[in-house]
């Protein structure tokens, strides 16, 4: 008799525990309910499960590279507060809960530069949502017409209404110099060449061709106290063939002293695929850092085992998205760096 009475005691304290668990998952659900019809979810979701980015120091530059899976996106917080997006990543959900979280955890509110690298959905996707959150003053665009129905004439359209300042990425054109307190940064853009820009541009009917959008890509140089970053979005050999023939063409940067041939941090072109990121132009650049930016078991097969043991035989330290996460590299006003990651 004791046995079962103890049984029963323990079965009607678990029915118990039950009922009271269902209960407040319930009042939970409910109290949910009511705080998503009075407060719309927008307003809240993005400032959720931010990330641990930390405080950029006085003088201090930062170069984000976001984990926005098979994707690119990054962001440049420069020395002097203002702050340079560089692509935003797919139209996938998660992405734009990604950036729109990290942003809002580096308190971002305008962002002074943006740049579209190229229109592939991977690279702009999710940026017709990033601004409606997000105020863009100055915006550089690849040389393509938007085409109906894409994420880049979504991302264009929501522009348009932003009224920011529109202009077109080519090679020495609306250069970016800045300072602060005595130590100067600068940004430029080493490709695509103006030329290649103005035949696109006067064919408003050609046919679309994705191998020319991506040798099209914009190229972003960003020095710091001679710590050289190159930005390379989608281009192939034929583009860095280019970049290694005209480096040292200093009239096109009004004498601008940077050297491509001494990039420390490279952004590896195309998410690691085997036709960018050539011998040649990784001896060529001396490259020390190497960031991939890509989804993990990616359809792609990217990074490409071709691309990591070019990298590896220059010696290139190796960071991958799909591995570590978002990859923050940290420049000082001594010239030094350091590189941490955030899973």
């Amino acid at each position: 008799m004791g046995y079962r009475a103890d049984k029963e005691k323990v079965e009607n304290k678990f029915k118990l525990v039950k009922r009271i668990s269902l209960g407040i998952l319930l009042l939970c659900l409910v109290g949910l309910s009511i705080f998503s019809a009075f407060v719309p979810p927008n307003t809240w979701k993005y400032y959720v499960g931010l990330p641990n980015v930390g405080r950029r120091k006085a003088g201090e530059a930062r170069v984000h590279f976001l984990n926005v899976g098979q994707g690119d996106c990054s962001l440049i917080e420069l020395p002097d507060g203002k702050v340079m997006l560089i692509d935003g990543g797919d139209y996938q959900v998660s992405t734009q809960k990604t950036v729109l979280r990290y942003l809002n955890a580096l308190k971002i509110d305008v962002i002074d530069y943006l740049v579209i690298s190229h229109a592939d959905e991977d690279h702009c996707g999710a940026l017709d949502v990033v601004l409606k959150y997000k105020k863009v003053l100055n915006a550089y665009l690849p040389p393509t017409y938007p085409i109906d129905g894409t994420e880049y004439a979504e991302a264009y359209e929501a522009l348009e209404k932003e009224k920011c300042n529109l202009f077109y990425t080519s090679r020495a054109t609306d250069c970016l110099d800045g300072a602060y307190k005595g130590y100067t940064y600068a940004l430029s853009f080493l490709s695509p060449y103006s030329l290649d820009v103005e035949n696109v541009l006067n064919n408003p009917t050609a046919e679309y061709d994705a191998d020319l959008d991506n040798q099209l890509s914009a190229v972003t140089y960003f020095d710091y106290q001679g710590v050289g970053v190159l930005f390379t979005g989608d281009v192939d050999f034929s583009v860095e063939e280019n970049l290694m023939r005209d480096d040292g063409g200093f009239d096109d940067f009004d004498a601008r002293d940077f050297d491509l041939s001494s990039t420390e941090i490279l952004k590896v072109a195309h998410h690691g695929s085997k036709y960018s990121t050539s011998k040649e132009f990784l001896e060529y650049l001396h490259t020390e850092t190497a960031v991939i930016s890509c989804g993990a078991g990616n359809p792609y097969g990217h990074p490409t085992n071709e691309t990591l043991s070019r990298l590896t035989a220059v010696g290139a330290s190796v960071w991958r998205t799909d591995l570590d996460g978002h990859v923050v590299i940290t420049i000082a006003k001594s010239g030094e760096y350091r590189v941490k990651t955030i899973k």
